[in-house]
């Protein structure tokens, strides 16, 4: 069997230039399941069928050692055997997919061997791969150069859009990498604020190594108690929130399935390729959903031996539950993320409209009433006549309407002079404003 050289396809996103192919290098490494048909275009679309087909893996630490790790529970002996099982997987998989995405940890230790040795494997992958970079890929890889090399980038973030969506690709590793910390800078999170602004108008996807919540629970290791800082993730978690047009952030780290819905966004945990039940998940994307599902690796060897090193975990509550622990609950393992106009918070290319209408109640309490528009974050402003601002705050809103107690949620009004002011409300780029007369 020959192993097919995979042209890495990114699409060209801020300055950043198209990814060229990586030149194969290493030991020569067979994929179980390639065979020499190549690899072409993406497959055409017939009535009924997704528009999109995108099978997601992550944290392969592709290493040569060939002893597993069972404090994380990590096959590490067959890391590379797994890796290409799953690859041999996604280009057997009907009907055909789309790209393939690869969410950081690729490798064990960052060194270039490790980077030639994945490389080799990922290359007879017959779609196109885009990759994220991992804390693991950061730990001797100089300045993350060894991953850039790797897969032909100049950056470690970049967009990129697919048949209508678009995606953006972040970096929170920090350099040099500093193990306890998880670090979204300002400099990265005003970059994604940036993309998103520039293309509002579509429906957006984040692909991430790491995860934006701290989770309260705890298997082969958790963000709460193994990374004690997350920051920045708030500040980014704002700012997806603010922009209106993100579907869904994906991730890797963890080493389970899980998902989560936190303001309207799914925050979705991907498993890695050799801890627990391997399993890949693909994502089918229709014009007002996406479906998303799982299917376990083909190769029943592999799969036992990564199974059964569940029971030998060291550091887990329960070790003999920790396998469904990873796999995820059954909501985890096949859900449906709206998606479309309602979700992306557009009619037609339009934004969604709605109404802010400013009261008194009975009480004598300012009300700001909001009917319509987009579930999300409502980002409040209040502005003199001359057009400065006097203050803000951020509520939720639910997809029907709310009503805001403008006196509890902007308290500094009760500290200004008489006069006319303005209140405005965002939501997902629409703006609304309403006239403010205070009598004091």
């Amino acid at each position: 069997m020959r192993v097919h050289r995979l042209e890495y396809r990114v699409l060209p996103a801020l300055g950043f230039v198209a990814v060229l192919a990586c030149a194969a290098a290493g030991a020569a490494f067979e994929s179980p399941g390639a065979d020499s048909s190549g690899f072409g275009p993406p497959p055409a679309h017939g009535p009924g069928d997704p528009g999109r087909k995108m099978p997601v893996i992550a944290d392969s630490h592709v290493t040569p050692h060939m002893a597993d790790d069972y404090r994380y529970i990590k096959a590490s002996s067959i890391s590379r055997e797994l890796l290409a099982n799953f690859v041999g997987d996604i280009n057997r998989h009907v009907p055909p997919v789309d790209f393939a995405a690869h969410l950081g940890d690729v490798t064990e230790h960052g060194i270039a061997g490790e980077f030639a040795e994945a490389r080799v494997i990922l290359d007879s992958l017959r779609c196109p791969l885009y990759p994220v970079v991992g804390n693991h890929d950061n730990f001797q890889s100089d300045a993350k150069q060894a991953w850039m090399d790797c897969f032909g980038l100049d950056s470690t973030h970049y967009a990129f859009d697919y048949y209508g969506m678009h995606f953006i690709v972040i970096d929170c590793t920090l350099q040099p990498y500093v193990p306890p910390r998880v670090h979204c800078h300002a400099v990265e999170r005003a970059w994604v604020q940036q993309d998103l602004a520039a293309n509002a108008d579509k429906p957006a996807i984040i692909l991430s190594h790491y995860n934006m919540w701290e989770r309260g629970w705890c298997a082969t290791f958790d963000t709460t108690c193994h990374y004690q800082e997350y920051e920045g993730m708030a500040f980014l978690r704002e700012i997806l929130e603010e922009a209106g047009n993100v579907v869904a952030v994906i991730n890797g780290h963890v080493h389970a399935n899980r998902v989560e819905v936190h303001n309207g966004i799914y925050y979705i945990d991907i498993n890695a390729t050799l801890v627990g039940r391997p399993s890949i998940r693909y994502f089918y994307v229709y014009p007002d959903r996406i479906e998303v599902d799982y299917e376990y690796i083909s190769d029943d060897g592999l799969f036992g031996h990564v199974q059964g090193l569940c029971p030998s975990c060291m550091y887990c509550f329960d070790p003999y539950a920790v396998c469904d622990f990873i796999d995820g609950e059954e909501g985890d393992k096949r859900f449906t993320i709206p998606y479309g106009a309602q979700a992306a918070g557009v009619e037609c290319g339009v934004p969604r409209a709605f109404d802010l209408d400013i009261v008194r109640d009975g009480a004598g309490r300012l009300l700001a009433r909001i009917a319509g528009g987009r579930e999300g974050i409502v980002a409040l402003a209040v502005y003199d006549v001359r057009g400065r601002r006097i203050e803000a705050s951020k509520v939720y809103k639910d997809e029907g309407a709310v009503v805001i107690d403008l006196g509890r949620e902007l308290p500094g009004l009760a500290d200004i002079s008489g006069g006319v002011y303005f209140v405005s409300a965002t939501i997902g780029g629409t703006t609304r404003t309403s006239k403010l007369p205070l009598v004091k």
